[in-house]
């Protein structure tokens, strides 16, 4: 069953499903969690699009990320 993913996808339900959604997410700040230690605090809280906001993402950050999710999605679901 294919699942359906919206920007308010939990993060670790996110990883959970895609593991490689962590190296997209690399290129878009995601080592900050990770560098200030609250990676474990806040990744099961935390949404698509709270991460946009708390990276501070502008629109054409936050489109090229989706899609980019959407991709490897896709690639993983065929």
């Amino acid at each position: 069953m294919k699942e359906r993913f919206s920007l308010d996808v939990n993060l670790k339900e996110l990883l959970e499903y895609c593991p490689g959604v962590k190296e997209i997410l690399m290129k878009y700040n995601y080592s900050r969690l990770e560098e200030e230690d609250i990676e474990d605090v806040v990744i099961d809280k935390l949404t698509l699009k709270g991460f946009c906001r708390l990276m501070d993402l502008d629109d054409e950050a936050q489109g090229n990320l989706w899609q980019e999710i959407q991709n490897l999605v896709r690639q993983m679901e065929e």
